[in-house]
């Protein structure tokens, strides 16, 4: 029984059959590899309220699952496909959630994609995500093209942060963190600094409607940041018309907020499960390779008794995988149809979120297109 259950415990610790798997770094190691884990940050509020024009709207893009292309080396790296697919639209969620508490910004949405004309934009990419370390690589950059930061964050998960209490989450250091990162750069723009990233941000937005319209009123200096040339008359009705249609794209996402955040409190339980399991199967890992090392040493064995825990605690991560796994699928894939109106017609929305949010501007596109009597921008 020991010998079989030691056959099984190193099958479970280092991959099945064929090459070694890459080893994931832990504890000095990967704080050499992705720097040293953040530690109690405290959220930073503004000193004082701000201003209106301080209140930039943030498009938070879903996140790069950073799953590799090659399907072979997502076993190797312990990566499950779905569900880091469904963490890269959980975790965007987490950071809204603390850049609203700090009152600090206007609107702040998830976007299904990138979006050119946001006023300031975040995009992140997971790095690596088991349970007990979470590193995130995001980048901020405002409708000028001026990027703000682009940086790795690196947060340890310790035994206090599980189980996880409700509206907690082990990684809260990183959201805060990222989240004072973004709200300091703020705070040496000046207003008119503040002034240019809106004025860009809606002419980009018109151009993405009609670049025959508002052709020349944006330019890129010599570093490659867009300047405005000049601007419409404030009575405008074409700029009328471009912030009438840039609300009715608000509408969607609005929508698909609320659907997300639905999927979120349904998966969140189970997440926080099989993050706590993950985070106690890295830790037998590392006491399992040291036993292994020592018996090598002088000819000692591991106990039974922690073989067969190590061992449990693999096949309790793994039912949390499966279980997991079918929640991500559905967190990925359910996306009710969305019923949208417009100018008294009704349009149902049908597929993904990527897919409906491209056929909504379309749509939007082409009743622009008809009021003003232009070529419909292409996509």
């Amino acid at each position: 029984m020991k010998k079989l259950l030691l056959v099984l415990l190193t099958v479970a610790l280092c991959g099945c059959t064929g090459s070694a798997p890459k080893k994931e770094p832990q504890g000095p190691e990967a704080n050499q590899l992705w720097g040293e884990p953040l530690r109690s940050v405290a959220l930073m509020l503004p000193p004082s309220e701000p201003e209106p024009h301080a209140l930039l709207d943030i498009g938070l893009v879903i996140f790069d699952p950073g799953v590799p292309e090659d399907p072979v080396n997502n076993s190797k790296l312990g990566i499950f496909p779905e569900i880091r697919k469904a963490e890269s639209r959980y975790q965007p969620y987490i950071l809204r959630e603390n850049l609203v508490k700090t009152q600090a910004w206007g609107a702040v949405r998830v976007l299904p994609r990138p979006d050119a004309s946001a006023e300031l934009q975040l995009s992140g990419k997971i790095l690596h995500s088991d349970g007990s370390h979470l590193v995130l690589q995001v980048r901020a950059v405002d409708s000028t093209g001026q990027v703000w930061f682009d940086k790795v964050y690196h947060d340890e998960a310790v035994e206090s942060d599980y189980p996880v209490i409700p509206g907690n989450d082990p990684y809260a250091d990183m959201y805060r963190q990222i989240s004072n990162d973004i709200l300091s750069y703020s705070q040496q723009l000046s207003p008119a600094q503040f002034k240019q990233i809106r004025e860009i941000a809606l002419l980009q937005y018109a151009a993405s409607l009609s670049p025959e319209a508002f052709d020349g009123f944006v330019s890129a200096d010599a570093e490659g940041l867009l300047v405005v040339n000049r601007l419409p008359s404030q009575d405008d009705p074409m700029l009328e018309r471009v912030q009438r249609i840039k609300n009715q794209e608000f509408l969607f996402i609005d929508n698909a907020d609320e659907q997300y955040l639905e999927l979120y409190d349904r998966m969140t339980p189970t997440y926080n499960l099989w993050r706590q399991n993950g985070r106690e199967l890295a830790i037998y890992k590392v006491e399992y390779e040291a036993r292994e090392s020592s018996r090598d040493r002088d000819g000692r064995r591991g106990t039974y008794a922690a073989m067969q825990q190590t061992y449990n605690a693999y096949k309790r991560s793994k039912e949390h995988d499966q279980d997991l796994d079918e929640l991500a699928q559905g967190f990925n894939n359910e996306v009710a149809p969305t019923v949208l109106e417009v100018q008294g017609k009704v349009f149902r929305l049908n597929g993904s979120l990527d897919s409906q949010y491209t056929e909504w501007r379309s749509i939007l596109r082409s009743i622009f297109a008809l009021e003003t009597g232009l070529p419909p921008a292409a996509e």
